[in-house]
C-alpha cells in the first residue's frame, strides 16, 4: 500500500524553500530524504512531477507526496513479554513503560525491547515508515530506566499524524520526580538548549550556542525535609519539547538533580552526605533515576478524539514518598 500525504503552503511560508518547507512541517522526513524523494519523482504539484527542491513555494499550493511501500524484512523477533496495555486499538497502543525496559534497538541492544514486545503482540502489525527496522511503532521515547505512560502506532497514517502532533506541541506530557533539594524558585520554567556533551556522546549537557530548544515547566509539589538531610522534592513537569534526557539535563542544570541519576546526579556523593541513617539507608536502595511518565494526553490520530492516560507511581518511587509522609 502507498503512503500519500497532500499538503497545502500556509501564509508564513509564502516564499520558502520547497524541501526546507516540507522538512519543517514533516518532522519525520530531513532535507535529504525530501531531496531524494523529488529525484524518485514522489511529490506533485498540480497533479504535475516536481523537478527541483530549490524552487519557492506560495501560498495555496498543493502538493501530495506519494511514497512506495517499501519491502523490510524485519530482523527483531518477536518476544513474548507482558505488557502493560492502557489502551489500544487498531491504530494504536498506550502501555506503562516498565523500568528497566529499553524501548528501541540500539548499540548492542536488539532483543528484550519494547518493540520486541510490541511486535509479538501486535503480530507483526506496527508503523514501518522508511523501514526503520529495530524502531517500528516508535513515536516518541522514554529511558531504559524511566517508567511510565507512552504510546505507540500500528499503522503508518497514524505514525504519520501523531509525529506532527509532537512537533507541534499539541501532546501534553506530564511526568512525576524526586530531587536532590528543593527547585528555587520552587515552580517554573526552564528554557535551555540541549546538545550532546562533547566529551561523552552518550550523554546531553545544557549549551548556550547551539543545540536544540528545550523547554520544561516544573512545579513543586511536595517538599520532605527533616534533621541531618538536604530536603527533597517531589515535583511534576510538563514538556513543551521532548529532548533526550530533557528533564534530567534541567533539573541538574538548575542544581536540584533527579534522585538516583548516576549520569547527571551523583547520586553517591549526595547519600553519603545524608547524617540520618534511616534516610541513608532508604536512599542507598535506590538503582535508577527516580522519574517516571504518569500521564499522556493527545488527540487520536484517526478519529480525533482528545484522550489522557493516566498511570500510578512504580512502587520505588511511591515507597520513598510513603517513608517520608510517615505512612
Amino acid at each position: 500500500m502507498e503512503n500519500v500525504f497532500t499538503f497545502e503552503v500556509g501564509e508564513e511560508f509564502n516564499g520558502s524553500r520547497l524541501d526546507k518547507w516540507l522538512a519543517t512541517i514533516n518532522p519525520d522526513f530531513s532535507r535529504s530524504k525530501i531531496q531524494q524523494f523529488i529525484k524518485k519523482g514522489y511529490l506533485l504539484k498540480n497533479g504535475e512531477q516536481v523537478e527541483s527542491q530549490r524552487i519557492d513555494v506560495q501560498t495555496g499550493e498543493v502538493y501530495v507526496l506519494t511514497i512506495p511501500e517499501k519491502k523490510v524484512e524485519i530482523t527483531m523477533e518477536p518476544e513474548n513479554i507482558p505488557l502493560d496495555i492502557l489502551y489500544e486499538d487498531d491504530d494504536i497502543i498506550v502501555i506503562n513503560k516498565p523500568v528497566g525496559m529499553v524501548v528501541h534497538q540500539g548499540a548492542g541492544v536488539n532483543s528484550g525491547t519494547l518493540v520486541n514486545a510490541l511486535l509479538y503482540h501486535c503480530n507483526g502489525k506496527l508503523a514501518n515508515i522508511g523501514g526503520d527496522v529495530g524502531r517500528q511503532g516508535i513515536v516518541h521515547r522514554l529511558d531504559k530506566d524511566t517508567s511510565g505512560a507512552m504510546m505507540a502506532c500500528k499503522t503508518d497514517r497514524a505514525y504519520h499524524i501523531m509525529r506532527k502532533q509532537f512537533a507541534d506541541h499539541s501532546v501534553k506530557r506530564e511526568y512525576y520526580a524526586l530531587l536532590w533539594g528543593m527547585p528555587n524558585p520552587i515552580s517554573g520554567r526552564i528554557e535551555k538548549n540541549i546538545a550532546r556533551n562533547p566529551r561523552a556522546r552518550q550523554e546531553m549537557t545544557v549549551v548556550y550556542d547551539g543545540g536544540k530548544t528545550a523547554i520544561t515547566n516544573y512545579e513543586t509539589l511536595e517538599v520532605f525535609s527533616g534533621p541531618k538531610f538536604k530536603p527533597l522534592a517531589l515535583v511534576k513537569c510538563l514538556l513543551e519539547t521532548g529532548r533526550t534526557h530533557q528533564i534530567r539535563v534541567h533539573m541538574s542544570s538548575i542544581g536540584t538533580p533527579i534522585l538516583g541519576d548516576s549520569v547527571y546526579g551523583n547520586p553517591q556523593k549526595h547519600i553519603t552526605q545524608v547524617e540520618n541513617e534511616d534516610v541513608r539507608n532508604l536512599l542507598m536502595g535506590i538503582d535508577r533515576q527516580m522519574l517516571h511518565s504518569k500521564n499522556i494526553e493527545f488527540t487520536h490520530p484517526i478519529t480525533g478524539e482528545r484522550m489522557k492516560f493516566e498511570t500510578k507511581l512504580p512502587d520505588d518511587m511511591q515507597r520513598i514518598i510513603d517513608f517520608f509522609r510517615g505512612e
